[in-house]
């Protein structure tokens, strides 16, 4: 593996790490309390096609063809998920925010990832390039300044879910991060 591979999956591992610390903490009780699961070997069938998401978590020996990588407690993947486990939010969390920015914030939050791998060769987004080859011969520099665009705006959501301010300064940045259309649903929160 080149290093700025290398690199490049250690910081989006970090990004991961911290998008999923945050959704979970907006997200786990509502999930705890429902019973249809929104997880689907699909879904979990990303993972193990992608060669770049199958070198972030290593772990296509447990991908299970009729249950994916869902288990009785939930997803064994800790890291290497496809973006959409991380971009789709039932219509139920966005009615509990308290408002249509926090809705917003939250959408943001969701397309994080999916900021940091996209356009990474023609307009394909990182995780759907097929060829080891290929993933080797990216050029990183773009892939990166997403990647850190992300990492800002990550930043920014864990300030706002803390104080619940948002600074015009903040909000330009989090302007940046594109919601892909297929989850871009709830109302636009004024101001971003």
């Amino acid at each position: 593996m080149n290093h700025a591979l290398k690199t490049y999956i250690e910081h989006y591992v970090a990004l991961e790490t911290g998008i999923q610390e945050w959704v979970l903490k907006k997200c786990q009780s509502l999930c705890a309390q429902c019973t249809a699961i929104c997880c689907d070997v699909v879904m979990c069938e990303e993972a193990i096609k992608s060669p770049f998401l199958k070198l972030v978590h290593q772990q296509t020996d447990q991908f299970d063809k009729e249950t994916g990588f869902l288990s009785n407690s939930g997803c064994r993947l800790k890291i290497g998920r496809p973006s959409v486990c991380y971009e789709y939010f039932c219509d139920n969390h966005f009615y509990y925010q308290p408002d249509d920015l926090h809705a917003h914030i939250l959408q943001i939050l969701g397309a994080l990832l999916h900021h940091a791998i996209q356009n990474a060769k023609d307009g394909i987004p990182l995780d759907e390039i097929l060829s080891e080859t290929e993933l080797e011969n990216i050029d990183f520099q773009t892939l990166e300044k997403q990647l850190q665009e992300s990492v800002k705006a990550l930043e920014i959501i864990r300030s706002f879910y803390q104080d619940g301010t948002l600074s015009a300064a903040s909000l330009l940045i989090l302007k940046r991060i594109r919601i892909p259309e297929e989850f871009d649903s709830p109302p636009e929160a004024s101001g971003i």
